[in-house]
């Protein structure tokens, strides 16, 4: 009977399984948005594991419950679509081509994200969109026009020259507004000087809702460095190398050695001296052009190697990289090895670890090319050298004229001797712990040896007086850090997408130096190499630095139903930089976003593919101030008391100031992200408003402290711009394909106060030995950093003429205009004369290609800003066929003074005459390559290619280069005079094009 029972109650569940799980065949057809079949495409009964796909009719047949039930499609470069099943038995399925770009995933601090689900303002730049090739040597060139908001500036282009950069420009006076790198998630403070061929791509944060995650750091923009990484799948072998030459783009016009002598002895004689040269010396037929002698064809080449290769576990990246360049300037040149190996490796499911090791070791023979007249400024002799003077004697050695070396001597003689040895090692190992929680633990360490030595010998005149003088300069800078974060990812009811990261972060830094100069050597053989050869120690200095900085940080990411987007970060930093009561800063960020192209009212209108509206706010900080600011510092002395004897002591050299704290800049951004024509045409626009405030400020102080000034927190300065970058594929076809990519900016900025301080005033050096240096920029609440101060130029006095505001002028001395019409030109008539920070930069880029052949052009510019043309003020007054134009008695038709502007007694030499319009448009780079049609299994692609960097430059600027910056350094120590003294150009390394030829070569 039991039995029985079983049995029946076995047979009734059976039938009820039966019936709840009865199945139909149900069929269907899938298309593109234009008709057309789709074969292959994935078909998935929704929650379940039947799968099938269509065929090459794009016809499918899948089993699928009765009662209502949803199947999923889905298919490469498409996007996934869930159709709802009822009654129906045949479906017709139309899928749409997604937007591959909003799929693509970008890096932010401390994790990664899909570009349609981000809601900061980051601009990214691909591999293949950097500008690679040529004198392009670091990470900053190969960005420059790519980004939009991002203004890149070669300031120097000597080899190996410095670069800077601003991004929504620059918020600070006194410390740098350089932004910060993360290479793979190590701040780097010389990720700068990254191998460009390294690179697998770059993201620019911009806004405080992207940047805050670094909170201290962020305030200047993040630059995100992803390099190249191993992957599953066959081994990739490449190769890339290119030989270049460079020539100048524009050489000074100067006069002969004949034509220079008659002007030199003209001058005297309106002066009543007697002549400079002698009739037999006019008569000699030296006609010396230091330019060309001190100048070549420039050489490069580069030379890059890579193997990717992996397994599903075990992926490996390894790199090598050769770049040499010989300047366009004798005795220039610059060479960097480097070396890279990415590891990454799944050791089970739920535990990777992975290891990145860089390392490179550069060397070059640099000069001087910053704002001074000393001889081993090179240019400055180069340029303003006399022609009458010949640059060798009958047997050989320099020829000297009054006791002084002649500019060729300078360039060739002299030793400056530079080696920089790079080691950074960072490792990393995450588990996750369940799903969608895990545990990432990263560690790193960098270490950057400067070495320089420089040798004067005694076949220079001031090697001469002391037989010889040697230095040696030692940095080390080590950098060591340690952070962990949780992440945690979370899908809740289908709609709630949560994914949170917290933190914490030590870091440790420590600065080693040391100098020594001696001189008094019996041999020049020696060099630097032996400091003991030098009978007499002039400098012996040491330092050793130390800082800390610990940190928590976290984020929260949320979306609901993909539409509805929230970021919201804090990072609190704590520096040794500041006293204990003001260590510790805390910045805050958040930012909304909207998918407007996910709602059915956007998307019945059929015009956009993608659609996103942002808005963020949030707080950033800057602690790269000189160390230790806030305490005081002392320094020896030495007085006497006698007369006779020197007794050494120590004395104070910096007020303390305990209440120092961190600069703040607040940022507020909205930006629309736009799609058009299915993802062909994609826009982003972006307007920013940011305020600095806290400013770090030398205020003067009461000198009965003993000191004339003291580092307070004082003042602020604004910037609003607005960007826009349009990515567009304007042609696809088999055999043609045409993208174009163009970017603007515009920025404007405004110094609101300087905490009770009117006006802060700096000055240039001097630019000839019968002048001292003179005010060159002041700023005042409502101005520009770096606005040019000075005389207006009103021409000179004419013969004949009495002009009451300058009542000791005589014909042919420069005039000025007198502003405040008070009858006296003096200081009270200075004006602003011109900002000299770009106002507007952009870049605009074509790449097409047709079968074979593929051909790159890119423009870049930046307009709206002036420069001060030193250099032509001394080639008008000296040596520059302008100078032949010169006011005389015969010659009153002109604007050019009889003799300068610096023995005039009205007036000064920084006045409108030299303050140019610098706006510039440049073809950057020009390329065209060709893909070789024969390659076979073991080449798989073999291109070759030539191009041209600089080809042309559209602009109204007289200087050899509208983009020079002598006072554009950027570190720390010169922060001050970059920030408030931009806009020189004064003894700049000439500008150059360049022509190379190169092949790539995938094995």
């Amino acid at each position: 009977m039991k039995l029985l029972c079983l049995l029946i109650a076995i047979v009734s569940l059976n039938s009820l399984h039966a019936q709840t799980t009865a199945t139909r065949d149900v069929t269907g057809t899938v298309t593109d948005s234009k008709g057309n079949p789709l074969p292959g495409v994935t078909i998935q009964l929704k929650g379940s594991k039947t799968i099938v796909t269509t065929n090459e009719q794009g016809k499918f047949t899948i089993k699928a419950p009765t009662s209502k039930t949803t199947l999923s499609a889905s298919y490469v470069g498409f996007a996934d679509q869930d159709i709802s099943v009822t009654g129906n038995s045949t479906i017709a399925i139309t899928l749409v081509e997604a937007n591959q770009k909003l799929e693509d995933v970008v890096v932010v601090g401390y994790g990664t994200q899909k570009k349609k689900d981000l809601t900061g303002s980051i601009a990214s730049v691909s591999h293949d969109q950097l500008n690679l090739g040529g004198v392009t040597s670091n990470a900053a060139q190969a960005i420059q026009g790519r980004a939009s908001g991002v203004q890149v500036s070669q300031t120097s282009a000597a080899p190996g020259g410095q670069t800077t950069i601003r991004i929504r420009g620059g918020n600070s006076i006194k410390s740098t507004n350089e932004p910060l790198y993360i290479v793979d998630g190590f701040p780097s403070e010389t990720g700068i000087d990254i191998n460009p061929g390294d690179i697998e791509d770059i993201q620019v944060l911009k806004d405080a809702s992207a940047t805050a995650i670094y909170g201290s750091r962020g305030a200047n923009g993040v630059i995100m460095i992803t390099t190249k990484r191993g992957k599953a799948g066959k081994t990739i072998v490449s190769y890339e190398g290119y030989y270049g030459m460079q020539n100048f783009t524009k050489e000074p016009a100067k006069m002969t050695g004949k034509q220079f002598m008659d002007v030199t002895n003209a001058k005297a004689a309106e002066q009543g001296n007697p002549p400079e040269y002698s009739d037999a010396e006019l008569n000699s037929g030296v006609n010396t052009d230091w330019f060309k002698l001190g100048t070549q064809t420039g050489r490069l080449q580069n030379h890059d190697i890579n193997i990717r290769a992996g397994s599903e576990k075990t992926r490996i990246s390894i790199s090598g990289n050769y770049f040499g360049q010989d300047g366009i300037l004798k005795h220039t040149n610059f060479n960097r090895y480097s070396g890279r190996v990415n590891v990454d490796q799944d050791v089970s499911k739920d535990f990777k670890v992975g290891a990145n090791i860089y390392s490179s070791r550069s060397n070059s023979d640099y000069k001087t090319y910053d704002g001074n007249i000393v001889p081993s400024n090179v240019v400055y002799g180069i340029l303003n050298g006399s022609p009458a003077i010949k640059p060798y004697n009958d047997d050989g050695t320099y020829y000297r004229r009054k006791g002084r070396d002649n500019p060729l001597a300078w360039l060739l003689e002299p030793t400056n001797d530079r080696f920089i040895n790079k080691l950074s090692a960072n490792a990393y190992g995450e588990y996750q712990f369940i799903e969608g929680l895990s545990l990432r633990l990263n560690i790193g360490t960098e270490q950057v040896t400067t070495k320089e030595g420089t040798y004067i010998p005694t076949t220079l005149v001031d090697g001469e007086k002391v037989k010889g003088k040697a230095s040696i300069n030692n940095l080390q800078a080590t950098r060591n850090l340690l952070e962990t974060y949780f992440t945690y990812k979370k899908k809740i009811a289908g709609f709630h997408n949560i994914n949170a990261m917290a933190g914490f972060s030590m870091q440790k830094d420590l600065s080693d130096a040391n100098y020594t100069q001696v001189q008094k050597f019996t041999s020049d053989q020696y060099l630097y190499n032996n400091l003991g050869g030098g009978a007499e120690r002039i400098a012996s200095t040491s330092s050793k630095i130390e800082t800390k900085m610990a940190s928590f940080f976290g984020r929260l990411n949320y979306s609901y139903k993909d539409k509805y987007l929230a970021t919201f970060t804090l990072r609190a930093d704590g520096s040794s930089n500041f006293a204990e009561s003001h260590r510790w800063g805390y910045f805050p960020s958040g930012s909304l976003a909207w998918r407007l192209s996910d709602e059915s009212f956007i998307r019945d209108m059929n015009v956009f593919s993608n659609l996103k509206l942002r808005a963020s706010y949030g707080i950033t900080g800057n602690d790269r101030i000189p160390p230790y600011s806030y305490m005081a510092t002392f320094g020896p002395t030495n007085v006497t008391l006698d007369g006779d004897n020197s007794y050494g002591g120590i004395v104070a050299t910096r007020a303390a100031n305990p209440d120092l704290k961190w600069e703040s800049t607040a940022q507020f951004n909205v930006g629309l992200d736009m799609g058009f024509a299915n993802g062909r045409i994609n826009a982003t626009l972006d307007f920013y408003k940011k305020k600095t405030n806290d400013l770090l400020l030398d205020i003067p102080i009461g000198q009965w402290w003993g000191f004339s000034s003291q580092t307070v927190n004082a003042g602020s300065v604004q910037n609003q711009g607005v960007e826009l970058s349009i990515n567009t594929e304007n042609i696809n076809t088999k055999d043609f394909r045409w993208n174009s990519s163009f970017n603007i900016a515009y920025n404007k900025q405004k110094c609101v106060n300087l905490g009770g301080r009117p006006y802060i005033i700096t000055q240039t050096a001097n630019p000839d030995g019968s002048v001292g240096a003179a005010d060159f920029t002041k700023l005042e609440p409502g101005k520009e950093l770096s606005t040019i101060f000075g005389y207006v130029y009103d021409g000179v006095v004419k013969t004949g003429e009495k002009y009451n505001a300058q009542p000791a002028s005589v014909a042919g001395d420069p005039k000025f205009k007198d502003l405040n019409g008070d009858g006296v030109i003096d200081a009270n008539d200075r004006a602003y004369l011109g900002n000299t920070t770009p106002h507007w930069v952009g870049g605009f880029n074509n790449d097409l290609a047709y079968k074979g052949f593929e051909l790159g052009i890119f423009f870049q510019g930046a307009l709206g800003y002036n420069l001060y043309n030193m250099n032509r003020l001394l080639l008008e007054t000296y040596t520059g066929v302008d100078a032949l134009n010169r006011w005389t008695p015969q010659n009153n038709n002109t604007d050019v003074p009889r003799d300068g502007y610096f023995g005039s007694k009205y007036g000064g030499y920084i006045n409108s005459r030299f303050v140019e319009n610098a706006s510039y448009v440049r073809c950057k780079l020009i390329t065209l390559g060709y893909n070789l049609p024969w390659t076979k299994n073991v080449i798989k692609n073999f291109k070759i290619y030539v191009s041209m960097q600089n080809a042309f430059t559209i602009t109204s600027y007289s200087g050899t280069d509208p983009e020079v910056n002598t006072n554009g350094a950027a570190s720390t120590a010169s922060a001050n005079t970059a920030n408030m003294a931009a806009g020189l150009d004064f003894n700049a390394f000439p500008a150059f094009r360049t022509l190379t030829f190169g092949a790539k070569i995938t094995f």
